[in-house]
């Protein structure tokens, strides 16, 4: 604006210039043409005219603008030339040289024109040169707006770029810790660049951050809480609380899932169901503690025998199911027999003496027919009462 400001008032004043050395060329032209058209030797001839228009042409040099030095040797040039010409004018006007030869009159005549006309070539001169002040002023002028529109779209496209990338970088940073927000990691967002605008959001969500983090913490640990108790109850719902194997409840929700695994992949299924024998005796000859101790010694010797897929449960009282995924009715014997050699081979110890007991058993395996789970315990439980009719201590198969 101050560049433009300025080559306005230069422009301003080269037109004050050319306006100036138009008004000097006409009153030149005028007074010469005065001389021309008519007889300055005449004895009516007047001079007023000429001289007015003269005087006013002495007026327009006094009141000449600002030049340039360049311009003023040219002003100056058109002053001595004027000066002159009003004293040749006046010197001929006064005794119009009445005795003078007409070659003597003539020649001051174009003396006179002549000054006039070097007057007016010295004013289109001047005119010449404020034009080319003019345009070195438009074309300067015109330069330098250039190289200033040039130089600040550099900067704004600069700083445009630089601003979208302060952006873009800010934004990713923001979105990221949005991202570990949903994964529940609360961290606090540490921006590359600062700007204000981010840092209040920033500030806003590392608040935000850390009473969340608080808050999850304290879900978290409440969860957890109430995950163990879950746990506990489901397996306090799940367990006998004597033996601490799996319950009747236990027991027959994963018979029916393995029976229904078997169903779906045709795998084989065996059950075994066993009693203590003679168990009431224990009971009434070393009392109920002792008899709690022996239902936990043969879950103790049963798990130990079985494998890792197999499921041990309390079926009520003093029998007890063992669930045997993919294995047959020989697997099962074998397992069975595993079981009876081992309870024989450590006998449960009260106050020094061995507790000697045997277990009745009766297997039953899953066969084509669309059986149920209660079905395979009922074959097993009249398997296992058929062992204790033919002696206890035994296994039998039921069919």
């Amino acid at each position: 604006m101050g560049s433009i400001l300025w080559s306005s008032e230069k422009v301003d004043l080269a037109f004050s210039r050319e306006e100036y050395s138009q008004k000097v060329s006409n009153h030149a032209s005028i007074l010469k043409q005065l001389i021309i058209s008519d007889n300055i030797y005449a004895n009516n001839y007047n001079a007023d005219n000429w001289l007015i228009l003269q005087s006013k042409l002495m007026n327009l040099l006094e009141s000449a603008p600002e030049l340039t030095p360049k311009q003023q040797v040219i002003q100056n040039s058109i002053n001595s030339q004027s000066i002159s010409a009003k004293r040749l004018f006046s010197k001929i006007n006064e005794n119009q040289l009445i005795d003078a030869s007409e070659s003597i009159k003539q020649h001051l005549k174009t003396r006179l024109m002549t000054q006039l006309e070097v007057i007016r070539a010295d004013s289109v001169q001047l005119s010449n040169i404020v034009q080319e002040d003019i345009y070195n002023v438009v074309k300067r002028q015109s330069l330098f707006i250039f190289i200033i529109l040039a130089v600040s779209i550099l900067i704004l496209l600069y700083g445009s770029g630089r601003l979208t990338k302060v952006f873009k970088v800010s934004l990713n940073e923001v979105k990221n810790a949005f991202e570990n927000n949903h994964s529940g990691n609360f961290q606090k967002i540490k921006l590359s660049n600062q700007s204000d605008e981010f840092d209040t959001i920033v500030t806003a969500f590392n608040l935000m951050n850390h009473k969340l983090s608080e808050t999850m913490v304290s879900l978290a640990m409440m969860k957890n809480i109430v995950e163990d108790r879950t746990r506990v109850l489901e397996q306090l719902s799940n367990t006998d609380p004597l033996t601490k194997v799996a319950n009747r409840r236990a027991l027959f929700e994963r018979g029916d899932l393995e029976l229904s695994r078997a169903d779906r992949i045709h795998n084989n299924l065996t059950l075994i169901l066993l009693d203590c024998d003679y168990f009431k005796n224990v009971n009434d000859e070393y009392g109920h503690q002792v008899g709690d101790e022996l239902l936990k010694h043969i879950c103790k010797i049963c798990n130990q025998e079985i494998r890792s897929i197999d499921f041990l449960g309390r079926y009520g009282g003093e029998e007890f199911i063992i669930i045997l995924p993919d294995c047959d009715i020989d697997g099962g014997i074998e397992i069975a027999k595993r079981i009876q050699k081992s309870l024989k081979e450590n006998n449960l110890t009260i106050e020094d003496k061995e507790l000697i007991v045997t277990l009745s058993m009766g297997i039953s395996m899953l066969t084509d027919e669309n059986e149920t789970f209660e079905q395979l315990i009922h074959k097993a439980d009249k398997a296992m009462y058929t062992a204790k009719e033919n002696g206890r201590n035994r296994i039998e198969v039921g069919l």
